[in-house]
C-alpha cells in the first residue's frame, strides 16, 4: 500500500519563510511580555481571534476611525431619516452632507461650462482677469461656493439664495445644452435628496420658482439627441418637483404647465418615439400624483370646492402649435415655449394645488378624447388613446372618491360621456377597448351620478349588434365584467326595470346573452362561451341576492315582532317593486294600444285606471304628458 507523503514535503519554501517569521514573532512575544505584559495580552487575544477566523479587537481598531463616528439620530422635521416618497428615498447622511453635495454640483456645472468658449477666458493663465469680465452665471456659482463656506446644514440658509444661480442657468437662453442638462441634474438631485421640504425656509416660493423656469426652459441647440436628453431631463425635474416632499406647495398654475410642458413634448413630431413616449410616461405620472391627493382633500373638505369662481388657469403654452410643434420657433432654440407676464414671482405665494387644477386637467384630458379633426387620422387616433388612457387613470386613483366632487362629475356626465359614444362607433380595436374600460371605471367610481349614461351606454355599445366578430368578442367581455360585479344585477333590475322613465335593462341584457349562447352551428364558439360565461355570473348574483334577501326578511320580522303594537307593517321593498313592475308592464300595454288606435283605446285606458269613467281634456292631457305617461310611448302624434 503507497504510502502517503509526509507534510514536510507538503510545506512550500514561502510556507517555511512564513513559519520562520511566526517564531520571530514568538521571540518578540516573549521579549515584551516581560516588559507590557498587557500588551501582550491584547495581541494574544488578537492572535486567537485570527486563528479562529473572527477578527480581532486590534484589527478592528486599525481598520477604523480614532475619533467616533456621530451618531444618527431620528429626526421628526421635513428631513426626517429615510422618508418615502413616490420614487424617493431620502437617507439622513444626504442631509448631513448637503452642503457639500452643492459644492459638488457647483464644480460640475462649472466644469461644462468651462469646456464652452463663452466662458473659457485663457488668458486667466497668463494674466489676472477681472471679476466684471466674467460671465454672471459663472460669478454667481462661485459667489454661492463663497457663502457656503460657514454653514454646514443648509436648513440654516435661505433656499432661495442656494438655488438661485442653478435656476439662473437653466433660465439663460444663452446656455447651451449640455451645461443647461448639467443644472437640471442639479436640481434632481437636490429634490431628490430632499433638500428641499415643507420645513424649509421658503419652501413654497423655491418649488414655485423651480416650476416656473423649467417649464420655460430655454438653450441653443446643439445635436439633435443632445436636446432630447435635455428635454428628458426636464420631465424628470418636473416630475421629481411634484413628487418631492414639497411638491404639495405648488401652485395650480404651476402643475398645470407641467402638464401641458409634457403634452407638448410629446406631441412634436420631430422628436423621436422614445421621447414623445418618454413624454407620455411622464404625463401619467403626472396626473397619477395629481389625482392622488383625493384622501387629503377629502380630509380637509376641499373636495366640494366651487372651481366655477376660482382663477382662471392660463392657457396651455404650446396649446396654438401645430401638429409638428413648430409655433413659436421652438424648434430654432430647443425652448418650451415663453410667457414674459409669469417669469417673476408673484408677491404673495398662491395657495396648494387642489381643486382647480384637477378640475382643469379632467377637462383637458376629456378634449383628448373628441373625435374630432379626421385630416389627420393616425394623430388623431393616438391623441384619443392618450386621453382615454389618461382618463383611466383618474378614475382608478380617484375610485369612489370623485362621487364626492360636483365639478369633477359634471365633466365626466357631459363632455366624457359624449365623446365616450363617439368612441363606441370606431373600427379601431384599441380605441374601443380603451373606451369599453373608461366605462367600467366610471360605473365603479360614479355610478350613483351616471343612471341614464350607463343605460346608454349598455344599449348603444353592449346590446348592439355588430357586424365585426372582434367588436362583439370585446363588448361581450366588458359585458361579463359588468355582470360578475356584486350586486349590479339586482342594482339594474331595481334602477331600471323597476322605473317607469327607463328600458327594461336587465330583461333586454337576459335576452341578449341568451340569443348569443346557442351556436349557429354545431360547436361552440368564443362568443357563445361568453354569453353563457355572462348568464352563470347573472344567475350567481341573484342566487347569492336570495340568501342575503332571506336573512334580511328574517331580520325584519324578528323586529316587527319586537314592534307588534304597531296595526299597520311597512310594505317591504320586494313587495313595492314588484308592484312598480306591474304598474309599467300595464303602462307598456297601455301605451301600445294608444300607438295602435288612438280613438279606440279610451276604453282600454279606462279599465285600466289610467282615465277617469267620465274622460275630460284635463286628464286626458295629464295621461299623454311625460308625467303621465313617461318614456313609453315610440309613435309621432296622432291628431284625434
Amino acid at each position: 500500500m503507497q504510502s502517503t507523503p509526509s507534510e514536510d514535503h507538503l510545506i512550500s519554501p514561502k510556507s517555511s519563510e512564513a513559519a520562520t517569521e511566526a517564531s520571530r514573532i514568538d521571540c518578540n512575544i516573549d521579549q515584551i511580555r516581560q516588559e507590557r505584559p498587557e500588551t501582550v495580552s491584547g495581541m494574544a487575544a488578537g492572535v486567537k481571534g485570527k486563528e479562529g477566523g473572527i477578527p480581532s479587537q486590534a484589527e478592528e481598531s486599525l481598520n477604523s476611525f480614532t475619533t467616533p463616528m456621530k451618531q444618527v439620530t431620528s429626526s421628526t422635521d421635513g428631513a426626517s431619516s429615510c422618508r418615502r416618497y413616490p420614487g424617493t428615498v431620502i437617507m439622513e447622511s444626504c442631509i448631513e452632507n448637503s452642503v457639500r453635495i452643492v459644492k459638488g454640483e457647483i464644480h460640475n456645472v462649472l466644469s461644462l461650462m468651462r469646456l464652452n468658449r463663452r466662458y473659457n477666458h485663457g488668458a486667466r493663465f497668463h494674466r489676472e482677469v477681472p471679476a466684471a469680465a466674467e460671465s454672471p452665471l459663472v460669478r454667481g456659482l462661485k459667489a454661492l461656493h463663497e457663502e457656503l463656506g460657514p454653514y454646514t446644514n443648509l436648513q440654516d440658509m435661505d433656499t432661495m439664495a442656494w438655488l438661485r444661480p442653478f435656476l439662473d442657468v437653466i433660465e439663460s437662453a444663452e446656455t447651451s445644452g449640455p451645461i443647461t442638462g448639467g443644472a437640471l441634474s442639479s436640481l434632481s438631485k437636490f429634490l431628490n435628496y430632499g433638500f428641499i421640504h415643507k420645513g424649509s425656509p421658503r419652501a413654497a416660493e423655491s418649488v414655485c420658482r423651480i416650476c416656473r423656469i423649467v417649464t420655460r426652459c430655454r438653450f441653443e441647440r446643439t445635436d439633435h439627441s443632445g436636446d432630447e436628453v435635455v428635454l428628458v431631463r426636464i420631465l424628470q425635474v418636473l416630475l421629481d418637483c411634484l413628487r418631492s416632499p414639497a411638491g404639495t406647495l405648488l401652485s395650480d398654475q404651476n402643475v398645470w404647465d407641467m402638464v401641458q410642458s409634457c403634452f407638448d413634448i410629446g406631441k412634436q413630431q420631430r422628436l423621436s418615439e422614445l421621447l414623445q413616449k418618454t413624454a407620455e410616461h411622464m404625463l401619467m405620472q403626472v396626473v397619477l400624483t395629481v389625482f392622488a391627493r383625493f384622501s387629503q382633500l377629502q380630509a380637509s373638505g376641499e373636495l366640494s370646492q366651487d372651481v366655477v369662481g376660482s382663477r382662471p388657469l392660463r392657457s396651455s403654452l404650446g396649446s396654438e402649435n401645430d401638429a409638428n410643434g413648430s409655433a413659436n420657433d421652438q424648434e430654432a432654440d430647443g425652448s418650451l415655449g415663453d410667457d414674459e407676464e409669469s417669469l417673476g414671482l408673484a408677491a404673495d405665494v398662491a395657495p396648494p394645488y387642489g381643486m382647480p387644477c384637477m378640475f382643469k386637467i379632467l377637462e383637458f384630458l376629456c378634449q383628448l378624447t373628441h373625435a374630432g379633426d379626421s385630416s389627420d387620422p393616425v394623430g388623431s387616433e393616438q391623441t384619443r388613446m392618450l386621453g382615454l388612457s389618461l382618463v383611466n387613470v383618474v378614475l382608478e386613483t380617484g375610485g369612489r372618491q370623485l362621487s364626492a366632487c360636483p365639478a369633477l362629475v359634471g365633466v365626466i356626465q357631459h363632455d366624457l360621456s359624449r365623446n365616450l359614444l363617439q368612441n363606441s362607433r370606431t373600427n379601431n380595436l384599441q380605441i374601443l377597448s380603451l373606451t369599453l374600460r373608461v366605462v367600467f371605471n366610471m360605473f365603479n367610481s360614479v355610478r350613483e351620478h351616471m343612471k341614464v349614461q350607463l343605460e346608454v351606454f349598455f344599449n348603444s355599445i353592449h346590446l348592439a349588434e355588430s357586424s365585426s366578430y372582434e367588436t362583439r368578442e370585446m363588448a361581450l367581455e366588458s359585458l361579463v365584467e359588468f355582470c360578475k360585479e356584486p350586486q349590479l344585477m339586482v342594482d339594474i333590475y331595481t334602477n331600471y326595470d323597476c322605473d317607469v322613465q327607463c328600458t327594461n335593462l336587465f330583461e333586454d341584457m337576459c335576452k341578449y346573452l341568451s340569443k348569443n349562447t346557442f351556436p349557429l352551428s354545431g360547436s361552440l364558439n368564443a362568443l357563445n362561451q361568453l354569453s353563457l360565461e355572462g348568464l352563470l355570473a347573472i344567475v350567481r348574483s341573484l342566487a347569492e341576492a336570495c340568501d342575503g334577501g332571506n336573512m334580511h326578511e328574517q331580520e325584519e320580522d324578528e323586529k316587527t315582532d319586537e314592534g307588534s303594537d304597531q296595526e299597520l307593517a311597512v310594505p317591504s321593498t320586494a313587495e313595492k317593486l314588484r308592484h312598480q313592475k306591474q304598474h309599467k308592464k300595464r303602462l307598456a300595454m297601455a301605451a301600445e294600444q294608444f300607438n295602435r288606435n288612438p280613438k279606440k283605446s279610451f276604453e282600454f285606458l279606462q279599465s285600466t285606471g289610467f282615465l277617469p269613467d267620465t274622460l275630460d281634456a284635463e286628464s286626458l292631457c295629464h295621461f299623454l304628458s311625460p308625467c303621465g305617461l313617461p318614456g313609453v310611448l315610440r309613435r309621432k302624434p296622432v291628431p284625434l
